[in-house]
């Protein structure tokens, strides 16, 4: 950025200079030329007089004394005409060069506080972070966002609040973080700027869903169906779908939209695995029915099948409340933030048990079943949000196989975030 200032200065101080340094050689020769003319004729002048009064000497017409008062006479007007001369040389030759020092000094002030007002100085600074970034890469959930990129995403769209592409960030921000309050609201302030954009409705339906404890509230149902109107071919879309009408018994239904998703996804990816779990699933639920037990009850009673214990506990060092929240998360060990499952209880609860299974998941199809390697996060906040923040208290377990049906993961918050 800075270098960019400095080029653009440098450029306009060219443009400013140049009358004064490079003036143009045909004015300049021209009036040098026009000078020097003027001085031969003043001085061809003074010797015709000359001349004249010394054959009116000669002839008797005047007197000496005439004669010489004459003389100096012509003398000091030839003296004043050639000062006139000069003075006519000099202004051609640095006529304006008082302005040159003002202008120096006020040309870097105008083009700095010009390039603050309309130019992108911000921008320039927020691409240089991305672009950091992503050279260093993400070595882990918490550290996958750099803070200073953030800060200034969140400066930016107050000044530039029409840059959806940054509220859009900020969202991933959020929901990178399990914050999906946040995440709904930047996806908010985007479609106020972008209300027919498709992915923008895809997504903020997506985080209203999740918002709503994965449930089909009356405005998830109204947030989905804008935005399937807007783009009926939207991966996101298709499986909010799906999953409403698995939600509402509609098997075959689901299968349809979340086969639709499927198509635009890549085979070996999780996303396109965690659906296929999810048609697999409706089809088996379809096809068998024993006893006469519906199939939600089928899926309830499948999903308790598939649980991970985690004793939880913290350490007495660790200064907290018993009205603070604790967050136990299932992750997997390579993939997306987003936990398979989770729960949330009060530190007055500790020492104690939490038991995580399918019905946790916070996205149908990405659950604790779908993974072969996961890791578990239990957190201490400070703040009460869902959303990790320097000063909490953690513990994250090791990586382990999910090769059974259960699991057992002991671990005691003591390490601090900073």
């Amino acid at each position: 950025m800075l270098t960019w200032m400095l080029t653009l200065i440098a450029v306009a101080f060219l443009f400013v200079l140049y009358p004064f340094v490079f003036n143009d050689d045909s004015s300049v020769n021209k009036g040098q030329e026009q000078g020097k003319i003027a001085e031969k004729d003043n001085v061809r002048l003074f010797k015709e007089q000359q001349g004249q009064f010394q054959r009116q000497l000669d002839v008797g017409d005047i007197d000496a004394q005439q004669f010489a008062r004459l003389m100096t006479e012509a003398e000091q007007l030839l003296l004043a005409n050639t000062a006139l001369t000069s003075n006519r040389k000099y202004k051609v030759l640095s006529g304006g060069l008082w302005l040159l020092p003002i202008l120096v000094l006020l040309l870097p002030m105008a083009t700095i506080a010009l390039y603050q007002q309309v130019g992108a100085i911000e921008d320039q600074e927020i691409a240089a972070l991305i672009e950091l970034q992503s050279s260093v890469g993400n070595n882990s959930v918490s550290d996958s966002w750099n803070v200073e990129l953030i800060e200034a995403l969140q400066q930016r769209v107050i000044s530039r609040p029409e840059n959806i592409y940054y509220w859009a960030m900020l969202a991933q921000w959020a929901i990178s973080n399990n914050d999906m309050a946040s995440a709904n609201e930047y996806f908010a302030a985007a479609l106020k700027v972008a209300p027919s954009d498709s992915f923008l409705l895809a997504q903020y339906a997506e985080s209203l869903f999740l918002l709503d404890g994965n449930r089909f509230t009356p405005r998830v149902v109204t947030a989905v169906d804008t935005a399937f109107a807007a783009d009926t071919t939207n991966q996101t879309v298709l499986g909010l779908k799906g999953i409403e009408a698995f939600a509402n018994g509609d098997l075959s239904l689901a299968i349809t939209y979340w086969q639709g998703a499927q198509q635009q996804l890549d085979p070996a990816g999780a996303i396109f695995q965690g659906l296929q779990t999810g048609i697999d699933r409706a089809q088996l639920l379809l096809t068998s029915s024993p006893g006469g037990s519906s199939p939600m009850t089928q899926l309830n009673e499948r999903e308790q099948a598939v649980n991970v214990s985690v004793r939880v506990s913290i350490d007495p060092r660790v200064p907290t409340t018993p009205d603070q929240r604790v967050f136990v998360a299932a992750l997997r060990e390579d993939g997306p933030p987003m936990p398979l499952a989770a729960k949330k209880i009060s530190a007055s609860q500790l020492p104690g048990t939490i038991v995580l299974t399918d019905a946790d998941a916070l996205v149908a199809g990405q659950e604790l079943s779908t993974a072969k390697r996961i890791k578990i996060v239990a957190r201490l906040s400070s703040s009460g949000s869902a959303t990790p923040q320097a000063g909490d208290w953690e513990a994250i377990s090791d990586s382990f196989m999910l090769d059974k049906k259960s699991a057992q993961v002991s671990l005691i918050i003591n390490r601090q975030r900073k």
